[in-house]
């Protein structure tokens, strides 16, 4: 797609509501009179749940109800994953019987005020018999470890791959290595929580929800709740950032929609941080061992790797368990020719809150192994670092290139980044910087990180995982209006990447409209009889971008129709520009399109169409970052950081560089500060911000930023995704660049001060 807008760094029009305090978010919904749900969540990580004894609580003052798992009848969440490969434990809407993690949902309380509900939880009284917790995902694989679920094994998915001649290769290599790499939990913090605001409506329920997936919510409520799905309306006000966290259905969602129901009146329930930190869910917790083989050149010639993924107490809705325990081992090979390939991963059951997406989802820790694998086949064979990926990049000529796991690289040029970064970065005078540095007591380094990654995922992929309740589509909704604007629903809520000012860019371009003649409502499960995925796996440009391609194309062909009927005239000479539909060559004979929609019929120009993507799309790039080690107490300062990425057509510079930024901003994060730990009983000891620590604006460098732009061959708008690739690097460029600095290899992270500290004594 091209026009006169895509291209442009317009200014983002979702900023000046938020940045004025005029942003609706679920916290501000607040129909009259409308009650408060708070939820008692499990205080021990395993235990029989004996008893619940609400009767002080019931008895106080503005409390209006109190309910727990005996006062419900309703199903579990139950993700649907159909793969041979795993089992999906069902996840009660409240614990019965037993609770499975510090935080699970256990009873909740519905009051006039929520400082009322507050105080009802703390004389709610449990009866809890403990159970020793599982918390090592190692341990818990072994046949005498406590099993979480009756009839399975905590191992809920085990899957084995083998592709090429594994054997002969670990034959025939001239290196071998064996190593064993650690990435740590993770939480998104998003910077508004969870939450949901229910009422009932007509003969259903309305739902207000700060979510990424209305659409999948609708439908899920509906079931659970056992009513038509035309019942159920879901609407998304401004979302405040979601990361992938909120892709899914949580209990508190449904169970806030059955209390408006079931009460007849209008329920909130808003989650704080703390229960953010502890209940929602986590990602990235893996270790991951590989034996690889490499010729005397460096070239790879077989992986092998085992992975063992930590997936907490349950799968999330709808995703199931194998999100990460999926994505993982299939980019372990990266951007690299690799001729043979063997993985088994693993997603085992903890007591820890479940583990979901994240933005990258899996990928971070791909990105980690294969470019550890780099750095530790570069020293071992005293081989440049930037000269052993050179030689086992695949090749721009190469592409498509069809891996042992069965993703098709559609286009780019990885070298080329490669190169472009290492330019950027000043790579070919690191070694006297660094050897100045050295001189003056400092301790400098340099590390380099090469990735590819798969966007806008498809319902053929999907249904290939097993996720047969994730639709794969995304759809839109065009209405043109009688003063010829248009005002545009897609089944893709804003969670802050401007999707607003990108959508409306594409409409404009393709409808011939001024982008501020172009309106983008917000998501709302009751217009257009839309269906769709939702915002996840960077799929806005792609998936999005195709639907409203094709709803645009539809009110395309339909003006110039009308028009043409009116103008006497073939349509094949008519073009959309500026609001009107004229003549091409005489742009002063036509019609404006207020015009054409008030003389329709009134649905003419009301259109709705869905995307499906027919292939996957492969973003990639490369950063280089260089940075400086304290010796004295092991603080990494970043001193620059430069990336070369290819995202396809950028349809909106300034867009595209803030998810670049943001995105490797959250993975510097990842890198050097964050980590959620557990004690070992299972208690979460960093459930605030106080001791979960994420990067500030003052911790993050300038980013030198620039991109390829390679069109994706199957993308209606020739786009990749941009929203999750910048978080894959900074884990792996920052530890290789610390191993550099400090000559010893960091195979786990964070890279926490006191621990690059003890590296260096």
């Amino acid at each position: 797609m091209s026009g006169p807008h895509v291209g442009r760094s317009r200014p983002r029009v979702e900023d000046r509501p938020l940045l004025t305090g005029v942003g609706t978010f679920v916290g501000d919904l607040a129909p009259p009179a409308a009650a408060h749900a708070v939820f008692l969540r499990s205080p021990l990580a395993h235990a029989h749940l004996t008893g619940v004894d609400t009767t002080a609580a019931c008895a106080l003052s503005g409390v209006r109800a109190i309910f727990t798992a005996d006062d419900l009848s309703l199903p579990p969440l139950h993700p649907p994953i159909e793969n041979p490969a795993a089992f999906s434990p069902p996840r009660p809407l409240l614990a019965q019987h037993v609770v499975r993690f510090v935080g699970e949902p256990v009873a909740v309380v519905v009051a006039d005020d929520p400082y009322v509900a507050e105080d009802a939880l703390d004389l709610i009284e449990l009866d809890l018999d403990p159970l020793p917790p599982v918390l090592d995902p190692v341990a818990a694989c072994e046949s005498d470890s406590p099993a979480l679920h009756p009839a399975t094994s905590n191992v809920l998915y085990d899957a084995r791959f083998e592709g090429g001649d594994l054997d002969g290769a670990f034959a025939t290599a001239a290196v071998t290595i064996e190593r064993t790499f650690r990435h740590p939990r993770l939480a998104a913090v998003p910077m508004e929580g969870r939450g949901a605001v229910a009422q009932p409506e007509r003969d259903g329920v309305a739902l207000w929800s700060s979510t990424q997936a209305p659409h999948r919510l609708a439908t899920i409520v509906a079931e659970l709740l056992g009513v038509a799905a035309h019942q159920v309306r879901v609407r998304c006000p401004d979302v405040g950032g979601g990361f992938g966290q909120k892709a899914h259905v949580y209990p508190e969602e449904v169970l806030t929609a059955w209390l408006a129901l079931h009460l007849r009146h209008p329920v909130r329930w808003l989650e704080d941080r703390v229960e953010n930190l502890l209940a929602a869910s986590h990602a990235r917790d893996q270790q991951v061992r590989v034996r690889v083989a490499a010729d005397g050149d460096g070239r790879l010639l077989a992986i092998d790797a085992d992975v063992i993924c930590d997936q907490g107490a349950y799968g999330v809705f709808p995703h199931g368990h194998v999100l990460e325990a999926l994505g993982t081992p299939s980019m372990i090979p990266g951007p690299y020719r690799l001729p043979a390939y063997r993985y088994r991963s693993r997603s085992v059951a903890t007591n820890k809150s479940p583990e979901g997406a994240y933005r990258g989802v899996g990928l971070p820790v791909s990105t980690f192994v294969h470019e550890r694998v780099m750095d530790v086949l570069a020293e071992e064979l005293a081989i440049d670092r930037a000269e052993i990926r050179r030689r086992n990049l695949i090749g721009a000529a190469e592409l498509p290139h069809t891996t042992l796991t069965s993703q098709r690289y559609d286009s780019g040029d990885y070298a080329a980044a490669l190169d472009r970064a290492l330019a950027a970065a000043g790579y070919d005078g690191f070694a006297e910087r660094q050897a100045v540095a050295r001189d003056d007591g400092r301790l400098r380094g340099l590390g380099i990180c090469c990735y590819v990654e798969y966007t806008g995922i498809n319902s053929r992929v999907f249904k290939g995982r097993g996720m047969v309740g994730i639709a794969g589509s995304d759809g839109a909704h065009i209405t043109l209006t009688p003063d010829g604007r248009a005002v545009v629903w897609t089944t893709l809520p804003g969670i802050g990447q401007g999707s607003d000012t990108t959508f409306g860019q594409l409409v404009a371009d393709r409808l011939g409209l001024q982008p501020d003649d172009v309106e983008i409502a917000r998501p709302d499960t009751g217009v257009g009889g839309l269906h769709g995925t939702g915002t996840f796996a960077s799929r806005s440009a792609v998936s999005g971008g195709g639907a409203l391609d094709r709803a645009g194309a539809e009110l395309e062909s339909r003006l110039k129709a009308d028009a043409a009927d009116r103008l006497e005239i073939d349509a094949g000479d008519l073009r959309l520009n500026g609001g009107r539909v004229e003549v091409v060559g005489s742009p002063g004979h036509g019609l404006t399109i207020a015009e054409l929609v008030a003389a329709a019929e009134p649905d003419r120009y009301r259109v709705s169409a869905s995307f499906d993507p027919p292939a996957l799309a492969y973003p990639y790039a490369t950063h280089v970052c260089e940075v400086e080690v304290d010796p004295g107490t092991g603080h990494v300062a970043v001193v620059h950081y430069a990336i070369v990425e290819d995202c396809g057509t950028v349809i909106n510079p300034q867009i595209v560089e803030g998810q670049v930024h943001g995105a490797t901003a959250q993975g510097i994060g990842g890198a050097l500060l964050e980590e959620m730990v557990y004690t070992d009983d299972g208690q979460l000891i960093t459930a605030s911000l106080m001791d979960y620590l994420v990067r500030t604006a003052g911790d993050i460098p300038p980013f030198d930023v620039s991109h390829l732009a390679i069109p994706a061959p199957d993308s209606p708008t020739g786009a990749k995704g941009v929203g999750e690739g910048g978080t894959l690097a900074p884990p792996a460029a920052l530890a290789n660049a610390v191993g550099d600095a400090l000559g010893r290899e960091f195979n786990a992270l964070p890279l926490r001060p006191e621990d690059v500290r003890a590296a260096i004594c």
